[in-house]
């Protein structure tokens, strides 16, 4: 039986292996100064793939413990990550935009880190909002 605890629990893994998925093509993409350290579809491959299994385990779940996994706490949990993201993001434009003036970084490998860094920013915070929520 799918608990609405084991939903919880199977969202905020497959968020954080997505999150960090992401984190580890930015960080790689600076590091090797280029804007393809793997295949640029593996992030978003893996957020589908997320996406589908956390929707099949919710209707596994059945309509009860999904709606518990995905309660007010939920709610909080991803308002509060995605405003903290949004700031993260827009701090990400000034930061890159110095490193590219000064030749540190090219446009390509900028757009790559940026785009994967934003989405890293509110998977991994809400992966940390929903632990530290769950204690």
């Amino acid at each position: 039986m799918v608990t609405s605890e084991l939903l919880s629990a199977f969202r905020r893994v497959m968020f954080a292996i997505t999150g960090l998925t992401c984190l580890a093509y930015a960080v790689l993409a600076l590091l090797q100064m280029r804007p393809d350290p793997f295949p640029f579809w593996i992030p978003g491959i893996l957020g589908l793939i997320s996406a589908a299994l956390i929707f099949a385990l919710a209707s596994a779940a059945g309509r009860k413990n999904a709606q518990q996994a995905f309660d007010e706490g939920y709610i909080m949990d991803k308002r509060r990550a995605e405003a903290h993201a949004f700031w993260i993001a827009l701090m990400l434009y000034p930061i890159f935009g110095l490193l590219m003036t000064t030749v540190a970084v090219a446009l390509p490998t900028a757009f790559g880190a940026m785009g994967t860094l934003t989405g890293a920013a509110y998977l991994l915070l809400f992966t940390y909002y929903d632990a530290i929520g769950r204690r």
